[in-house]
């Protein structure tokens, strides 16, 4: 299915439709999509049946309705975005995936280290000095001061590997919109760059738990 098409199929879902037949819908048309499913998921496999690979996509946004709480939805207001409250965990646990994020984004970057800005990002992961836990409440103290080299990085592995003329991209904001964090969205789109490994898994791990991962001051800060 050509991207357009697809765009308008999605419309159709939201019981919308495009201006016209010349109109090009854009990506950010879309933003807040998956909202619409909130919050148990119900309906959201008619998003990715159209698409050949579909069942890779619809596996993976699967987990993101599983971690809402439905009792959240039944007020008079509900969550615009897809939050986790933040469970009792043991530190080794968050430890853990701390030390496999490290581990797989390094992997990662060690294979593109010829390109500007991976090999010093994997340079800068071999050093990180420690996985340190915060208490609640002090992570976005931590994103003033993130470092940017790892970030900066993946963003040019993950766009070099975009084929954005596919009907997927359409809702690369809609992806976005979940979390309104580029690696909550690219965990959920692994599918389509063609990389080895799943190195934003314990990310999206320690997301679902309710907790935030950022690399600053050569550390790895993990908080709720």
């Amino acid at each position: 299915m050509e991207k357009q098409m697809y765009a308008r199929y999605l419309l159709s879902l939201m019981d919308e439709e495009a201006d016209s037949d010349d109109v090009v819908i854009e990506e950010d048309t879309l933003y807040g999509y998956f909202q619409m499913y909130m919050p148990i998921g119900k309906g959201v496999e008619a998003t990715f049946e159209p698409l050949e690979d579909g069942e890779a996509y619809m596996q993976r946004i699967v987990r993101i309705y599983e971690m809402l709480d439905p009792d959240d939805f039944s007020g008079d207001t509900v969550p615009g975005y897809f939050n986790s409250k933040a469970d009792e965990v043991p530190e080794d646990v968050l430890k853990g995936y701390g030390e496999q994020l490290i581990k797989g984004l390094k992997q990662l970057l060690d294979e593109f280290a010829e390109w500007d800005g991976a090999a010093e990002a994997a340079a800068y992961l071999t050093g990180i000095e420690e996985v340190q836990l915060l208490p609640h409440d002090k992570i976005d103290t931590i994103r003033e001061s993130y470092d940017p080299d790892v970030y900066e990085a993946l963003f040019e592995v993950v766009h070099e590997h975009k084929n954005y003329d596919e009907p997927i991209e359409i809702l690369d904001e809609a992806y976005y919109s979940i979390a309104c964090d580029y690696w909550i969205s690219y965990y959920l789109q692994w599918h389509r760059y063609g990389l080895k490994g799943d190195p934003l898994a314990p990310y999206f791990e320690l997301y679902r738990l309710g907790y935030s991962a950022i690399f600053s001051e050569r550390k790895l800060y993990i908080g709720s």
